[in-house]
C-alpha cells in the first residue's frame, strides 16, 4: 500500500497550485513594467523579486507529481494512463530544468542557461497539454472520476487551444505572454479539479 494517501496528494496539489497562482498574480503587481501581453512568465525570475518567482517551477513540478501519481494509482490501470504518466514525468523534468536555468530576456537565447531554458519550454508546454488530455480521456471511463469528466474534458480542450494560440502568436507576432497566461490559468483549473477530487477517491485495485 502506498504511504501517501489520495487525500494527502490532493492537498499537495491544491496547496502547490494555490502557491503558484498567488506568486504569479503578485509578480504582475511587483513588476508592473513588464507587459503581461508580451512578456513570458519566466522573465519575472530576472531582476527584482526574482527569487520568489524562481520557486514557481519547482512547486509547479510538485503539483504535477501529485496529479500524475494520484491519477495513475486511482484510475483503472491502462496503457493510456501509463503513457500519460510518462508524459507527466517529462513535464516534471522540464520544470526542473527550466527552474535551474533562467531564460535570457529579452530573447533570443544567448547563453547556455538561456538555451537550456528554451529547450525545456519547448518540451514542457506541449507535454502539459498532452498529459492533461490523455488523463482526461481516462477520467471519462474512470468510475468515481466520471462525475468530473465533463469539466476536465472541457478544460483539456481549452488547454490544447490555448497552447496552439500561444505557438501561433509567438510565430506570427513574436510574443505570446497573454496566451501563456491563458494556458497557465486553464492548467491551474484542470489541476485544481483533479486535486479536489483526489481527496474523495480511493486507489484502483
Amino acid at each position: 500500500m502506498s504511504m501517501v494517501s489520495n487525500r494527502t496528494l490532493g492537498l499537495i496539489v491544491i496547496a502547490s497550485v494555490g502557491y503558484v497562482v498567488l506568486v504569479i498574480f503578485a509578480m504582475h503587481f511587483l513588476r508592473p513594467e513588464l507587459s503581461p501581453l508580451r512578456v513570458p512568465l519566466s522573465a519575472y525570475v530576472l531582476g527584482a523579486y526574482g527569487s520568489l518567482m524562481a520557486t514557481v517551477p519547482f512547486v509547479w513540478c510538485a503539483a504535477w507529481l501529485g496529479v500524475s501519481y494520484g491519477l495513475v494509482t486511482t484510475l483503472p490501470r491502462t496503457r493510456l494512463n501509463s503513457i500519460a504518466f510518462v508524459v507527466a514525468l517529462v513535464v516534471c523534468v522540464g520544470f526542473f530544468v527550466a527552474g535551474s536555468f533562467p531564460m535570457d530576456f529579452p530573447p533570443p537565447a544567448r547563453t547556455i542557461s538561456g538555451r537550456l531554458h528554451l529547450m525545456a519550454g519547448i518540451f514542457t508546454f506541449p507535454a502539459m497539454a498532452l498529459a492533461s488530455s490523455l488523463f482526461s480521456l481516462s477520467i471519462r471511463r474512470g468510475g468515481d472520476w466520471e462525475r468530473v469528466s465533463t469539466v476536465t474534458s472541457a478544460l483539456s480542450v481549452g488547454i490544447i487551444a490555448a497552447y496552439v494560440l500561444m505557438v501561433c502568436s509567438i510565430l506570427v507576432l513574436g510574443f505570446g505572454g497573454y496566451a501563456q497566461r491563458l494556458l497557465a490559468a486553464l492548467l491551474f483549473g484542470w489541476m485544481s479539479v483533479v486535486g479536489f477530487h483526489l481527496r474523495r477517491t480511493s486507489r484502483a485495485t
